[in-house]
């Protein structure tokens, strides 16, 4: 579990790309026994496992597989040696709950319509959520992107059922993630809120026969 809260940027070191699969060995400034072998650490929003691990000058450096699923449904595929990445380890005991509750389970690869920079140095991120994924977000509601946990400010849809969300971007959390490269046209990492989704899941699997069964 992980709260999309970012504890450090991480910078890949190694990767090797294989047919359908990845190995990346990234760099972090966290602590080592953040990155136990088995433990599970989010990048980019996507929950990976560590298979390897050690430190180095006060360095860490873990070793992380990424499978077919997780390249269709991210951007891990694209990375280069040097590209910088949103971690976060999981929660432990005690930690505090700043975010909202993420599990590291992409969703889908979405667009991004419009991110600007305003006036007052926030920034204006809009992303388009296809018809599909539209039940799952609420305004003032939780959502991750790339493993940051933001809320919804705004939403507008349309008629073909696909909508757009709003959301604006504080400097600090500009600053400490890897939004500073995100763009108008680029596609992000989202996982929708669990507590919504199990919400629509049971409205849409469950309201039907009770409505039947009240006849």
């Amino acid at each position: 579990m992980f709260t999309g809260i970012v504890r450090d940027l991480g910078k890949v070191e190694f990767l090797l790309k294989c047919e359908n699969s990845l190995k990346l060995t990234i760099s972090s400034n966290l602590d080592i026994s953040f990155y136990a072998l088995g433990a599970s650490v989010s990048c980019n929003g996507c929950c990976l496992t560590v298979i390897e691990s050690y430190a180095k000058n006060k360095i860490s450096y873990f070793t992380v597989d990424v499978g077919y699923q997780s390249l269709a449904l991210t951007n891990l595929g694209k990375l280069k040696l040097g590209s910088i990445l949103n971690i976060e380890p999981a929660l432990r005991l005690g930690d505090s709950l700043g975010g909202h509750h993420v599990t590291g389970h992409v969703d889908a690869l979405c667009n991004i319509s419009y991110f600007e920079k305003l006036d007052d140095e926030f920034w204006k991120l809009k992303i388009n959520i296809p018809q599909e994924f539209s039940q799952w977000i609420i305004l003032k509601g939780s959502i991750a992107v790339a493993g940051i946990s933001l809320t919804i400010a705004k939403i507008d849809t349309f008629q073909n059922g696909d909508s757009v969300i709003e959301i604006m971007i504080i400097p600090h959390t500009f600053s400490n993630t890897i939004l500073h490269e995100f763009r108008a046209d680029m596609e992000i990492e989202i996982e929708f809120d669990q507590t919504v989704k199990t919400i629509a899941s049971v409205v849409k699997n469950m309201l039907p026969g009770y409505i039947q069964a009240r006849k």
